[in-house]
């Protein structure tokens, strides 16, 4: 990815937990979308599969990660209860060395504008945004009215909540990239030059994995979305606009 050329189409990957067959999958995958970049929103740690392997991966397609929750409390030897949790004799040299080196936010310049890449929100690793529907709490978030305010970024790419979806602020798209665990793995594909946000989840079939489109929204046109001024605004009143089938 250069730092100097802008965005114009970008693979959008969520949480991993060691999912490296599916990460396998779906880096083959984008490979041929025709994107200029790929990001990751971290938590590489704590799951079924090989943490070796997943950076690994990661480092070979060049996607712009950073770090979640799962990795830091890894390299802390903390919170290794965790069923399926990692530990750190099971990292190689060179991984543990990559996971000191994720940051924990990226900026990134698109055609339509900056965008800041976190796992939760700005530095706070475990930081949740959720506006809250009839049956769900809302979750407001003081670091992110500041990055609002700010003005800085159009877009904010974040994984934690393992659900895809956007979130609409007058000044700022938030768009929530979810996770390739569980029953429902998927990635995104940003088109800036179009305006659109298209999502696809690996359809796994008698061992063999495809990937399928299941839903596509604009970002640009938000006629019929529910546009918030920020955080403190939301009051559980929200049908979200979900990145799923």
């Amino acid at each position: 990815m250069s730092d100097t050329q802008p965005i114009h189409r970008l693979g959008v990957i969520g949480d991993i937990h060691a999912e490296c067959d599916r990460l396998d999958a779906v880096l083959d995958w984008l490979a041929g979308q025709r994107l200029d970049a790929s990001v990751c929103t971290g938590d590489i740690a704590d799951g079924k599969g090989c943490m070796n392997r997943c950076c690994d991966l990661l480092k070979q397609a060049a996607v712009a990660t950073v770090a979640g929750n799962h990795d830091r409390w890894l390299l802390q030897d903390r919170v290794r209860h965790l069923v399926d949790a990692h530990q750190l004799g099971d990292l190689l040299p060179a991984t543990q060395e990559y996971l000191m080196e994720l940051p924990k936010t990226r900026e990134l310049q698109t055609v339509s504008g900056p965008l800041l890449l976190c796992h939760g929100v700005g530095d706070n690793d475990l930081g949740k945004v959720w506006p809250g529907t009839v049956k769900t709490q809302a979750e407001r978030s003081a670091e992110l009215d500041k990055i609002i305010d700010s003005g800085e970024f159009k877009y904010l790419v974040n994984g934690h909540l393992h659900y895809r979806v956007l979130i609409d602020f007058t000044d700022l798209l938030l768009i929530n990239a979810g996770t390739l665990r569980g029953e429902f793995p998927g990635v995104s594909i940003i088109d800036f030059d179009e305006g659109w946000i298209a999502a696809y989840e690996l359809d796994i079939d008698a061992g063999r994995q495809r990937i399928k489109k299941v839903a596509e929204y604009s970002i640009d046109d938000r006629t019929g979305r529910r546009i918030w001024e920020n955080t403190q605004a939301f009051d559980a009143q929200w049908t979200p606009s979900t990145l799923y089938a």
